[in-house]
């Protein structure tokens, strides 16, 4: 299992009409956390892409508990595990940082897909996932 940590801030476009982040904004966190922590371990999904081979988010599985607000500033704790032959599990959680407060969690199920057959493939075919073996 492999860990990661990124820090942001909530930006005003991301704010809806009840003055909070809009649900789908969370996604984007989630994804961008995922994308620096497999970089962060030498796995580069546009290198992947030119080799035939594309990550795809296959699930994802979501709890709200709390709102962020404008310009407050949180974290994403990702952790990454495989889980059989071609799933990688992210389990991540955002926490403000301006009062520790959980803000939502989720388990995210990432799957790599040859690009020419459209078919999931095993990771350990890709040598980039053998750290995560």
């Amino acid at each position: 299992m492999i860990c990661f940590t990124w820090n942001s801030e909530v930006r005003a476009h991301e704010i809806d009409a009840q003055g909070i982040v809009n649900n789908a904004h969370y996604l984007s966190y989630f994804d961008h956390a995922r994308t620096l922590l497999l970089r962060e371990y030498g796995i580069d999904w546009v290198k992947l892409s030119h080799d035939g081979f594309n990550l795809v988010l296959a699930h994802a599985d979501i709890r709200f508990l709390h709102s962020l607000r404008a310009f407050q500033t949180f974290r994403v704790i990702s952790t990454a595990r495989r889980e059989g032959k071609i799933k990688l599990l992210f389990d991540q959680t955002i926490v403000c940082t301006n009062n520790e407060k959980l803000i939502c969690t989720a388990v995210n199920t990432i799957v790599c897909v040859d690009s020419k057959r459209n078919k999931p493939v095993s990771l350990e075919l890709i040598k980039q996932f053998e750290l995560m073996g």
